[in-house]
């Protein structure tokens, strides 16, 4: 009777944790598949390559989505049992909170060890992957860095096209911007930014050794006079090869320490040249065991406020699992900030909205026992 009794309370669990797990998932997935809808239809990229990204990014979404799901999946089933007047019946029949409540419990710690390994080998893993392989793109099919009247920067260049062909890879209405750096020592200045620019009625690109190649039409290169402020050099050309290293000037710095596994996280916090740095490196290593914990803060939660809910229920339940995800986040967010400037150790702020999740957790148990 109570293996029945279990495998009907998991089966009702999973099928809400799934319909969970699809829904954040495609939230957060929205703004990834616009940005690879336009690199296959406007840019040109195969479906192939597409498809490649998609699965790739797919690891990084579900470490965020699985404990949101975890929450979502408790509390609407449990808000159902409830509603349906299921958990009375239960009790009727001398089931206790206890045997309501382990085989969730145990089922999602058995999901958050999983989730241990994922945030700290595989999500880094394929962060990876992915990175190389949208370089890839970006150095074989350089337009996919290009959108039409939009500013796109390729290291110290800003280019403006007005128009953007894939299919012959061509650029109309170019505008190149760029900044130089010049010692000026007669002025007493230690450095004279001069801007330069290059703008041409159309133009063609290619790429060849890791550089891409604009050749221009019909346009000019006009430059500040550094021996002459308030003077402009200008030169008109009918034909110009403008050439651009690409492989070294993709910035993905932001992105870097979310590649590194967590053996490699540990000895660069162990190297790290400064505390800011450090104390970056601290947060990140943290925050996958927080959040590879918080499933089992999340269900600790769930299961008390679903059986309690009584009537609506699963209005209640999909009510509150927005509240509980908002408030895990913000103390998310003030932790990381707190940590990165170093105020307390990571290996300690980091757990702060486990902690607090935790403690509304068992008071939420505690009162669901005395009911």
């Amino acid at each position: 009777m109570v293996k029945i009794l279990h495998k009907y309370l998991l089966k009702e669990f999973i099928a809400s944790f799934g319909f969970g797990l699809v829904i954040f998932s495609a939230i957060l997935l929205l703004d990834q598949i616009f940005q690879f809808v336009d690199l296959f239809l406007s840019k040109g990229v195969s479906f192939f390559l597409i498809l490649q990204l998609f699965i790739l990014i797919i690891p990084n979404i579900l470490s965020l989505t699985i404990p949101m799901a975890i929450l979502f999946g408790a509390l609407l089933s449990y808000g159902r049992f409830a509603e349906d007047n299921e958990i009375t019946v239960m009790k009727a029949t001398g089931i206790s909170y206890k045997t309501l409540s382990m085989p969730l419990i145990v089922f999602v710690a058995g999901i958050s060890i999983g989730l241990v390994w994922f945030n700290h080998y595989l999500s880094p893993s394929t962060h990876q992957y992915f990175r190389t392989l949208y370089k890839k793109i970006l150095t074989e099919a350089p337009l996919a860095k290009f959108s039409e009247k939009t500013i796109t920067s390729i290291g110290d260049y800003k280019i403006y096209a007005h128009e953007v062909n894939s299919k012959n890879n061509t650029l109309t209405g170019v505008n190149i911007y760029k900044f130089e750096k010049l010692e000026n020592k007669d002025e007493g200045r230690k450095t004279d930014h001069i801007p330069w620019r290059i703008a041409a009625s159309y133009g063609t690109i290619g790429v060849d050794k890791g550089a891409v190649i604009l050749t221009l039409y019909d346009g000019y290169w006009q430059r500040t006079d550094p021996n002459e402020y308030g003077s402009m050099i200008h030169m008109n050309f009918g034909t110009y090869k403008f050439t651009i290293p690409i492989s070294s000037q993709i910035d993905f710095s932001d992105t870097a320490i979310r590649e590194l596994n967590s053996h490699k996280l540990r000895e660069k916090i162990k190297t790290a040249p400064n505390d800011f740095e450090r104390n970056t490196l601290a947060n990140e290593y943290w925050l996958r065991w927080g959040v590879a914990v918080a499933p089992i803060v999340f269900v600790l939660i769930a299961i008390p406020v679903g059986i309690m809910a009584g009537k609506g229920g699963k209005a209640i339940g999909f009510g509150m699992s927005l509240g509980v995800i908002f408030t895990y986040y913000l103390f998310l967010v003030i932790s990381l900030n707190v940590g990165e400037k170093g105020y307390v150790p990571s290996w300690c702020i980091m757990w702060l909205p486990d902690f607090v999740l935790l403690i509304v957790g068992i008071l939420l148990f505690r009162k669901m026992l005395k009911k």
